[in-house]
């Protein structure tokens, strides 16, 4: 393409964006309403240390090379970074349970939402999400279980359904250049669900980032 083709391909483009400013000031919205996409994209891979805990009775190995596809938005101005997990960017293969022909299937039923902040020891971790379990086998039927999760780099804490048990687990905050970092979630079984019917559950999410929109 040669210099003129560039150039008003370039003004194009200029006008473009003036005119969506001037509709969104007529319509009356802020500047900050304007839709926003993802401004990087990352991949959060496990490695052989992530698992899901059954109130310590029950525990199932994550399969290591599993994935979380983070979708960051620019840093603000604090230095924290928000960000989405589509549910499409949870890949981890469904588990199989010992004993029988049965598998347990993990994903989230909607986009999960959340946040990377700075800290005096590194990057704390949150968000939340709502977790799918879905138990198949030849005779299974029900439809999957859903949980709604905090997950952290922080302290989270597992009670059962009767209150009687609590489990505390601490995960370990991302690190800068390296960022590796163990992420922690908690919530408590279904009455009915499988393997530990109203179990307090924990699950371990230990792994890498691929790169980070953090300046070194």
């Amino acid at each position: 393409m040669d210099a003129k083709r560039i150039d008003r391909a370039a003004g194009k483009l200029r006008r473009s964006n003036v005119m969506q400013l001037l509709i969104w000031a007529c319509m009356g919205l802020p500047l900050s309403a304007l839709p926003a996409s993802a401004q990087s994209t990352s991949t959060f891979t496990l490695d052989a240390l992530s698992f899901v805990s059954f109130q310590d009775v029950s525990t199932f190995s994550l399969p290591s090379g599993s994935t979380l596809t983070f979708e960051f938005d620019a840093p603000a101005a604090d230095g924290s970074i928000d960000f989405s997990i589509p549910t499409s960017g949870v890949s981890i293969p469904a588990l199989d349970m010992p004993g029988d022909s049965r598998t347990l299937q993990y994903g989230i039923a909607s986009d999960a939402s959340g946040s990377i902040s700075p800290s005096s020891d590194g990057y704390v971790i949150q968000f939340s999400a709502a977790v799918t379990a879905d138990l198949n086998g030849p005779l299974e039927t029900a439809p999957p279980n859903v949980y709604s999760m905090p997950f952290t780099t922080e302290t989270v804490t597992a009670t059962d359904i009767l209150g009687q048990l609590s489990i505390e687990r601490t995960g370990f905050r991302l690190v800068d250049g390296v960022w590796y970092a163990q992420i922690v979630a908690a919530t408590t079984n279904k009455a009915n669900a499988f393997p530990e019917p109203g179990a307090a559950v924990y699950a371990v999410l230990s792994g890498q980032f691929d790169s980070l929109p953090i300046a070194p």
